[in-house]
């Protein structure tokens, strides 16, 4: 081969390198932004936890269940303190023994977006952060009493910042920080029918919010028809209806492929949109504490 033949392979073959780098390095970018945007139980969407819609459910997911949450949001949805426009949440959510779930929730500001916006408002872009966390105290089915009801426990948002306290502050109450503070107890039952898996849930939301006000009753149901089961992709379909202390809610959760995928689609108050999207990992495997 000659000097300009040789030169000429070395040529094609550095371009064909990075050529195939560039679009490694393209494919992988690609499969991160699908994954930090796309994936994201039952699902709680709002809190970005195990739940209904807008309300909780005392059902968990299974021991070692790792669950990153996407949502675009309502205003409707979000204390008007905060916010006054749509916006976007994305969230993550593990759950210990079965009986305990931990979560941390960040929902984005825009304050450009904002009626009227102030000064401050218009140099705010950030994010609200705060943690979850429910605690099963009775499973259904404990104690060989078949018609125990599941029972939680759980509060989102229990503590705010100060200058001078860091996380210790509990002054959650009236328009300022803690924006998304409540406490609940929840009952939840589950009916098996000829038609598909019923859920009743029955709950008490509590907060001193007044520009979120969460303050009594919440009570839901979840209808999981069986024609729309195991049918490929599609794992199950839960068709769902609640009173979350506020407003009556109505979506719709699809879970897909081996129940690693969620999608979720709500009309808050039968008029405003929400949806998310749900990623599920096991990192654990029963008792074996092996990866999935």
């Amino acid at each position: 081969m000659t000097t300009g033949g040789r030169m000429a392979a070395l040529f094609l073959k550095k371009t064909l390198y990075l050529s195939f780098g560039m679009t490694m390095k393209r494919l992988n970018l690609l499969l991160v932004t699908l994954m930090l945007t796309c994936f994201s139980a039952s699902a709680q969407f709002l809190d970005a936890s195990s739940g209904l819609l807008q309300m909780p459910t005392a059902k968990m997911e299974r021991d070692g269940t790792f669950m990153i949450t996407n949502s675009y949001l309502n205003e409707h949805s979000l204390p008007s303190s905060g916010w006054g426009y749509d916006t976007f949440s994305y969230g993550f959510n593990v759950t210990f023994w079965s009986r305990m779930e931990v979560g941390y929730v960040c929902v984005i500001f825009d304050g450009k977006r904002r009626p009227n916006p102030s000064d401050r408002d218009l140099i705010m872009f950030n994010q609200d952060r705060h943690f979850t966390g429910k605690l099963q105290l009775l499973k259904e089915g404990d104690f060989g009493l078949d018609w125990l009801p599941s029972i939680a426990v759980g509060v989102s948002d229990p503590t705010t910042a100060s200058s001078t306290n860091g996380y210790i502050d509990g002054a959650v109450a009236g328009t300022g920080n803690g924006f998304f503070n409540r406490w609940f107890a929840v009952a939840s039952k589950d009916f098996q029918t000829p038609w598909g898996r019923v859920g009743a849930h029955l709950a008490y939301q509590y907060n001193q919010r007044s520009d979120y006000a969460i303050n009594g009753p919440a009570a839901g149901v979840d209808w999981s028809p069986v024609w729309l089961q195991n049918r490929w992709l599609l794992d199950e379909v839960r068709l769902i209806a609640e009173y979350d202390s506020r407003t009556f809610n109505t979506g719709i959760i699809a879970s897909v492929w081996d129940n690693r995928f969620e999608l979720m689609f709500e009309l808050q108050n039968m008029k405003w949109i929400n949806f998310g999207a749900r990623f599920k990992v096991l990192l654990l495997r029963d008792r074996e504490k092996r990866l999935w």
